[in-house]
């Protein structure tokens, strides 16, 4: 049999707001850096749903199947949903990449975005707060424990103390931030996939930007070049060198690059 080329698919929530695709211009930088591969993108809440996206790459017979939860925070959807509509769709081996907030250099990578971007006119890194914007659940009493990683992370690269972790839902909410900071400057970073209604409008509504402040919304972390290379950089790295140890072109026989969903 003849197989396809390996495919990737992104995986994200999705978006009420139909005319957005979370993901998708992440797929479109992938498709240049990983042009080995063939790159899909399906939802776990939306179409392409994830399920029809996987049955469609099965039907293709590709040399492998790496799906990249495209998730910032620790989620049932990424840990428990994802893997059983994986299992009723696919017989053969999938792998399971790092979630986008589990991914190896993501806190290297958003230092180095906060640091070029308080080196810009009109901000000064002992006068502005930082704030990790998350989604999280209504019954957060806290953020999630990666999250909470990241931030310490992203501190201790920077040598920044004013960095916080806060949410649109649960605690610590995203609209109490003047609370955390006596600081007048802040720049949010929200780690979301793509620009749906959240970065929209609920970010933009709950900073409630004064006239008094300056305040700078990234753009969400989903959508930034430098993802797609920490992305593509890590695919190479690790799905590239188990092909030139083992030799062969099955999914079966990687796996080292990460867990297999259709094995016990």
């Amino acid at each position: 049999m003849a197989f396809c080329a390996p495919t990737l698919i992104i995986v994200a929530h999705g978006a009420q707001n139909t005319c957005s695709a979370p993901g998708g211009l992440l797929k479109v930088l992938l498709h240049q850096r990983l042009p080995h591969f063939d790159v899909g993108l399906g939802f776990l809440r939306g179409k392409p749903n994830i399920s029809a996206v996987l049955a469609d790459v099965q039907a293709k017979s590709p040399e492998d199947i790496l799906l990249f939860p495209l998730f910032f925070g620790q989620s049932p959807l990424v840990t428990k949903e994802l893997p059983e509509k994986v299992r009723r769709v696919i017989s053969s081996p999938v792998r399971v990449l790092p979630a986008a907030g589990d991914l190896p250099g993501l806190p290297r990578m958003l230092a180095s975005r906060i640091s070029a971007r308080l080196g810009s006119d009109g901000y000064n890194r002992e006068r502005t707060a930082i704030f990790l914007i998350s989604h999280g659940r209504k019954t957060d009493k806290e953020p999630a424990s990666n999250l909470t990683g990241i931030r310490k992370a992203v501190a201790h690269i920077t040598d920044f103390d004013e960095i916080y972790n806060v949410q649109l839902e649960g605690a610590v909410s995203l609209k109490n931030w003047r609370t955390m900071t006596h600081l007048r400057k802040a720049l949010f970073i929200p780690l979301m996939a793509g620009d749906g209604d959240h970065c929209l409008h609920d970010i933009p509504d709950a900073v409630n930007a004064r006239s008094d402040e300056h305040v700078d919304i990234l753009a969400p972390v989903g959508t930034w070049w430098e993802l797609s290379n920490l992305l593509a950089d890590y695919v190479n790295r690790n799905w590239l060198s188990c092909r030139c140890v083992t030799g062969k072109s099955k999914s079966s026989e990687t796996r080292e690059l990460a867990p297999c969903l259709t094995e016990d």
